[in-house]
């Protein structure tokens, strides 16, 4: 039997490559002062792989402006979208929306499985096997593919001062059924830009008012928080000034009478 064909090979390789950590997410949130804010998402492919699905005509990111980075010594062709929020209650939903992309592994290991399964037939006539996709198949189980299971980020405030928290719990993901293993394919990390500088957090590196979870097991339900206290310093001046005015006004009055 001649070699397979082209796209075979790179479907198998292509799946290898998965088991390695092919695709890293990193998610940015940024808390303004006044209630609003940003998400950014990037999406991250490991640049063999990237190359790959490029040589095979497949482009997820055509057209758009990609940069490239490294993680954990892995070099990776990333598309970041950044988008504004006017509220936390719309970052909340977002955030909430955010889904693993495993479209890419998914369409890969239907590939491998059609070869596997012998569902290769001689379309072109020169004995070379090509891969035929069966029009039907089984139907697969419903996965919950979403990142987070609840988002909480509020504001609360004072007189005085004001306190900003971000709260977040994973949604764990599931093995059962898949050929490949979630925390190898998926490296996520999770970016918190606060109003101040944090005072309080669970999990993750705090870096002023910045604070980095890395999400090494995406299988497991985690919990990640971080607190910031903001002094409300107009608010303090405000009332200095006006008690300053009422007791000028005090004495003046007093003065007066006299």
């Amino acid at each position: 039997m001649k070699k397979k064909i082209f796209a075979l090979v790179m479907a198998v390789a292509m799946l290898a490559m998965m088991l390695t950590g092919c695709i890293q997410n990193d998610i940015g949130v940024k808390m303004n002062k006044d209630g609003t804010g940003s998400i950014s998402a990037t999406i991250g492919i490991e640049k063999d792989f990237y190359q790959n699905l490029k040589q095979m005509g497949s482009d997820p990111f055509e057209g758009k402006t990609t940069t490239e980075y490294t993680y954990e010594d892995t070099t990776y062709v990333a598309y970041t979208e950044v988008k504004e929020y006017s509220s936390y209650e719309e970052m909340e939903k977002a955030l909430l929306e955010m889904t693993y992309d495993t479209e890419l592994i998914e369409d890969a290991q239907q590939a491998q499985d059609a070869e596997m399964n012998g569902e290769n037939e001689d379309f072109d006539g020169n004995g070379e096997d090509v891969i035929v996709i069966p029009d039907t198949e089984p139907e697969a189980p419903t996965k919950d593919n979403h990142i987070f299971s609840s988002v909480n980020i509020e504001k609360n405030s004072g007189i005085f001062y004001s306190s900003y928290t971000f709260n977040a719990v994973m949604n764990p993901q599931s093995n059962d059924g898949l050929d490949y293993d979630m925390n190898e394919a998926f490296k996520v990390t999770l970016t918190v830009e606060m109003p101040e500088e944090i005072t309080q957090s669970k999990g993750g590196k705090v870096d002023g008012n910045k604070i980095t979870f890395d999400i090494a097991d995406v299988t497991e339900s985690q919990e990640f928080a971080a607190t910031c206290e903001s002094n409300n310093t107009g608010v303090v001046i405000g009332i200095v000034i006006g008690l300053v005015v009422i007791v000028a006004g005090i004495f003046c009055f007093i003065k007066f009478k006299k």
